[in-house]
């Protein structure tokens, strides 16, 4: 009879010990403790109660901060998403040198590494409060990050339409727009449209550190305990993400 090899291996037992390790340090040094968080349950609950029924009251005061938030969301995902095309060329390993990829790649991982708060309190002190400082922050992560995932997308093309379209002669952007592009736009539309929808969450986010929107609102209705007011501006948001989602759907149906 043929010999069934074991599952169990010394270099599979070694992963397993290993990753049990990493989630054992984690969860000590975190301090997440299952039994602490069933003890804040009646605390939680406490603060439901508070929240609701929410304060329809301020729905008219929410209108002004409602389009801050839409408005930042739609600058800095159409701005970051048309600078990401070309910075995601220049940082794609097969369409520039060495000398350019690796400056580029280095600029994208700054772009991102930074959180998007971190941009906000900058440009906060940079152009002062305001919207203004919230779509700054979310273009230069968005160029960070679409940029990364453009580029690899670049990197991952079929490399045939574009060996014979050098041995033409064509340029590298030639090479890019007519042998890149159409294969990476239905990538490149489908991110596009997914920060959309993440940089109008993210505005509201960044409204805590003066960054203006529906932030901002929550923020101080957090602050002074108005917790009914809270609520009605965190339901504004959910609604304007799930119309933003559903539009995105709808768009991507169309031209994808």
């Amino acid at each position: 009879m043929p010999v069934i090899p074991s599952r169990v291996t010394p270099i599979r037992t070694l992963v397993v010990v290993a990753a049990v390790a990493v989630y054992w340090w984690s969860f000590e040094g975190t301090g997440l403790n299952f039994v602490e968080i069933y003890k804040g349950m009646p605390g939680l609950w406490d603060l439901l109660r508070h929240m609701f029924p929410p304060d329809t009251n301020i729905l008219l005061s929410l209108w002004t901060p409602f389009l801050e938030t839409l408005q930042v969301g739609i600058l800095a995902s159409l701005i970051g998403s048309v600078i990401a095309v070309p910075v995601g060329f220049l940082a794609a390993a097969n369409m520039s040198p060495l000398y350019i990829y690796h400056p580029v790649r280095l600029v994208l991982n700054v772009f991102r590494g930074v959180s998007e708060i971190i941009w906000a309190l900058l440009f906060v002190v940079a152009v002062g409060l305001g919207p203004m400082a919230g779509v700054l922050a979310l273009i230069i992560f968005t160029v960070g990050v679409m940029g990364k995932l453009l580029a690899e997308a670049v990197e991952a093309v079929d490399p045939g339409p574009l060996e014979a379209m050098r041995a033409t002669g064509a340029s590298n952007w030639k090479v890019f727009l007519y042998g890149v592009w159409p294969q990476v736009l239905p990538t490149y539309l489908t991110i596009a449209l997914y920060y959309w929808d993440h940089n109008t969450r993210q505005a509201t986010i960044l409204g805590f550190v003066g960054a203006g929107g529906l932030g901002y609102t929550l923020l101080f209705a957090i602050s002074t305990y108005e917790f009914e007011k809270a609520t009605t501006a965190i339901i504004i948001l959910i609604l304007l993400i799930t119309a933003i989602d559903r539009f995105c759907l709808i768009l991507r149906k169309k031209i994808i």
